[in-house]
């Protein structure tokens, strides 16, 4: 399991983030994934219930299905990009785990 942020923690900038879009954190070698959609931004261990493994590519970038699915890059299980919850894939029963987060200014900071 990767550790969580402490509150305050800068994770990234909305600015840098795709509108929709995903990509890994900033922080502790991208072991946060955050998700952007419109000025909502939500945020999630970087790392597959099923596989172990991050969910996203070697580069950062997120997989981000039609602005609402977040895709395991390994095995393609998918998760809400709201709730973390599974919709799809060999993780069925799992859900990603939630980091709170809040915008301060364009900062994306973990609370």
């Amino acid at each position: 399991m990767r550790p969580k942020p402490p509150p305050g923690t800068v994770l990234g900038r909305l600015d840098e983030l795709p509108d929709p879009g995903a990509r890994a954190s900033d922080w502790e070698g991208g072991a946060v994934v955050l998700v952007r959609r419109g000025e909502t931004v939500t945020a999630f261990t970087n790392l597959c219930p099923h596989a172990g493994l991050p969910l996203c590519l070697p580069d950062g970038r997120g997989l981000l299905h039609k602005g609402e699915t977040l895709v395991c890059s390994v095995h393609g299980a998918s998760f809400d990009a709201m709730s973390g919850d599974c919709t799809g894939g060999p993780a069925a029963g799992d859900r990603l785990m939630a980091i709170s987060v809040e915008l301060v200014g364009s900062e994306i900071r973990a609370s």
